[in-house]
């Protein structure tokens, strides 16, 4: 009976493969919570005529860090996806400006959390409720029969977070 010797230079070869595998791993694995990210959940939209042709969206939001890293808020940006495809730019309306439009159009309803603002802070695994606000020059009609709203979150360090409302309609 004759046994197959495996080359000595197989043997070791495989050894480094394997041990570089492990090492490439293993950094992977600790960089995973390194980068700048967020997790948004949709909880209510709203929709507000406050014209003819203008009308307001008040979206409120639960967002998560799950990162190690701190992210600080730079932009919001919100657009509307229409019924056709096509895409509208919303100008984001301050905290000032959106209690003003809440006081005037009872109806709507209150806020009732912090609107995302400029140069704040979500510390990594912190989770917060917020309210984002944008106007749009279109009647409230093209706000309810829409595909949906999207939502750009644009971190200090260049990181972009794009948010698209759920279908639940």
């Amino acid at each position: 009976m004759r046994r197959t010797q495996i080359p000595g230079l197989l043997i070791w070869s495989a050894a480094g493969l394997a041990i570089v595998a492990a090492i490439a791993g293993i950094g992977y694995w600790l960089s995973l919570g390194s980068q700048a990210r967020l997790e948004v959940r949709w909880l209510k939209v709203r929709t507000i005529a406050t014209g003819p042709e203008s009308s307001l969206a008040v979206f409120d939001l639960r967002i998560h860090n799950p990162s190690r890293v701190l992210f600080q808020v730079k932009e919001v940006e919100a657009a509307l996806i229409g019924a056709s495809g096509n895409r509208e730019e919303g100008l984001v309306t301050a905290q000032t400006d959106l209690d003003r439009a809440l006081r005037y159009y009872p109806l709507a309803g209150p806020r009732h959390t912090p609107v995302l603002m400029f140069r704040e802070r979500l510390r990594g695994g912190e989770t917060a409720d917020r309210t984002v606000a944008a106007s749009f020059p279109v009647p409230v009609e093209a706000l309810e029969s829409r595909r949906g709203f999207e939502l750009r979150i644009h971190d200090a360090d260049g990181a972009v977070v794009t948010s698209a409302e759920p279908h639940t309609r």
